[in-house]
Parts: structure tokens; C-alpha cells; sequence
């Protein structure tokens, strides 16, 4: 039985890897890395490399989109509203429209998958189980298959939000310094997405979509809005609301992105000081089960075997 449950399990798992490899190849198909170009060849390379991933997501989605239909609900959100899953989506990186398309596909996917892969095993290996057992099995993982894609969903949109804020406080100072320079809070959203591009990709892809929505005819003030729908963070939203008052109420952005800045900074200096108090509470633990038993026996140990000696001589 033991062995049965291993090879289910291992098969099952090698499914779910093989056909997340496929749809991801298909999605971010491989380049070849790119070092030492001129600006103007990274440019059109980069270019050309968005084409092929463009030409190979609508490939993808034409492919999948009958697996799709099976779990797809009805979008039942008004033409200017986003639905819940479209936002969660976009908070996790994923703005094009295939990403729900593959989203609703892997649910799909999974939850055939995985009772198919079980009751193979089932066949194949003959288990003494009851059939009721192995039904009930069988629900439940087509419903984990079913609902897997969330939980991945989920903890990508969390684990996002994380590198924002920890990147956002260098990148508020650096819009205060390009803005405090002369130029613009425009051209220093620009700015600080190009150079944030090294450091945190997923703040340098808001940033540029900002100014991408700008380019296409929205306010700064709306376009600095949905990047704050969008993120779901505090932090950014109270960046976003003092801009917006600065901007109606006609006080210096420079002056509202210092104080900003350093009560940000000041937030930043008090979380590392309550993680650094965390931490004897968290080493305890370990500090009881695994250290010091091993000083008990290293301190110990010497003098309980010189007293059986003794003791064995006697």
C-alpha cells in the first residue's frame, strides 16, 4: 500500500511539472542571453523577443481555450469594472489576456489530471481498498486539483507584494531626488522605472505602466490610482492620496514626497527593530531541542563515564 500511495504521488507529480513546463515554455519561450549589446541592438532585440512572446501567447491561447471553458465562470462585473480574478491577476504581474485563459485552463487541466493519475495507480498496482475509500480519494483530488491553482495564485500575489514594498521606500527617494533635480513628477516616474529595473522588476513594470496609461490619455492623478488598485499596498496608496492632495491643493510635491519619505523611512527603521526583537523568541526553540541537549551530552557525558567505570570496577 505504502508503495502504491509513492508511485501515485510521484507520477502525479511528474504530470503537474511536465505540463506546467509546457504551458510555461509556451508563455515566456526561452531567448538567448544578451550581454555587452549596444543600447540600439537591445532595443530591437528586445523588440523582436516581445513579438515572438506576443505571437507564442495568442498561439497558446487558441490552444487551451477549450480547456479553459470547462471551468470558466461568467465574468459577471460590469464592462468598467474588473472582475476579482482579473484584479488578482494584474497583482500578481499578469495584465494580458491569456493569463486567465491559462489560469481557468490549469484548474481545468488539474482537476482531471490528478484523479486520472490516481485511478491509473489503481489499476495498475490493484490496492486492497474499498471503493468507497478510493472514491472518496478521488474527490478530493479533483477538488485539490480544482483549487490548487488559487493557493499558487494567492501566494504569488503575496510574495509580489513583498518585493514591492520592500523596494518601494528607495524608489519614493529616488522620485523625491529626480523631482527636487527639476524635472517633472512625470519624467521622474520614468526615470525611477528605468533605474528601478535592476532592482525590482515587478515596481519598474508599475512604474512604466503608469506612464504608459499617461501616454494613452489618462491623468496622472488616475493612473497613479489604478497602480494603487492594482498593488493593494498601504504604503503606495498613501504616496498615491499625498500626490493627488499636493497636485489639488497646489503645495510642492518635492516638499510632500521628503516628509513622506522619512516617515516612510522611519516605518522601515521600525520594522528591522521589531524583526531583530523577534529573534531570541524565534532561536529558542531550536535552542532547546537541538543545542542544548548536545551541550548536556558533550558536558555530561565524560563524567557519567568515568563514574561507570568506577562504578564496573568496583
Amino acid at each position: 500500500m505504502d508503495l502504491f500511495i509513492l508511485a501515485v504521488g510521484g507520477v502525479t507529480v511528474l504530470l503537474i511539472l511536465g505540463v506546467g513546463m509546457v504551458l510555461w515554455n509556451q508563455i515566456n519561450p526561452p531567448a538567448a542571453r544578451r550581454l555587452k549589446k549596444s543600447v540600439q541592438g537591445e532595443r530591437q532585440i528586445e523588440f523582436g523577443t516581445r513579438s515572438q512572446v506576443e505571437v507564442a501567447r495568442q498561439q497558446l491561447k487558441k490552444r487551451i481555450s477549450p480547456l479553459a471553458r470547462f471551468s470558466m465562470q461568467e465574468d459577471k462585473a460590469k464592462p468598467e469594472e474588473v472582475s476579482a480574478l482579473s484584479k488578482q491577476l494584474q497583482s500578481a504581474g499578469y495584465r494580458n489576456e491569456s493569463a486567465k485563459v491559462v489560469y481557468f485552463s490549469f484548474k481545468t487541466l488539474l482537476t482531471l489530471v490528478m484523479p486520472l493519475t490516481f485511478l491509473l495507480g489503481v489499476l495498475i498496482f490493484q490496492p486492497t481498498w474499498k471503493p468507497a475509500l478510493i472514491a472518496y480519494v478521488v474527490f478530493f483530488m479533483a477538488a485539490g486539483g480544482y483549487f490548487l491553482p488559487n493557493i499558487v495564485l494567492s501566494k504569488m500575489v503575496a510574495r509580489r507584494r513583498e518585493e514591492l514594498s520592500k523596494n518601494f521606500p528607495d524608489a519614493l527617494d529616488l522620485l523625491r531626488t529626480c523631482v527636487e533635480a527639476g524635472l517633472s513628477a512625470d519624467a521622474g516616474l520614468a526615470r525611477v522605472g528605468e533605474e528601478m529595473r535592476i532592482r525590482s522588476r515587478a515596481l519598474a513594470d508599475e512604474l512604466r505602466q503608469v506612464v504608459l496609461e499617461q501616454r494613452a490619455g489618462a491623468s496622472r492623478n488616475q493612473a497613479l490610482a489604478n497602480m494603487a488598485e492594482r498593488v493593494g499596498i498601504r504604503d503606495v496608496e498613501a504616496m498615491v492620496s499625498s500626490l493627488i492632495q499636493s497636485e489639488k491643493f497646489g503645495t510642492s510635491i518635492a516638499e510632500s514626497l521628503r516628509v513622506y519619505s522619512e516617515s516612510l523611512r522611519l516605518d522601515r527603521r521600525l520594522k528591522a527593530e521589531e524583526q531583530a526583537a523577534k529573534i531570541p523568541t524565534k532561536i529558542l526553540l531550536p535552542l532547546i531541542l537541538c543545542i542544548f541537549p548536545l551541550l548536556f551530552i558533550l558536558i555530561l557525558a565524560p563524567p557519567l563515564h568515568n563514574a561507570l567505570s568506577s562504578f564496573h570496577h568496583q
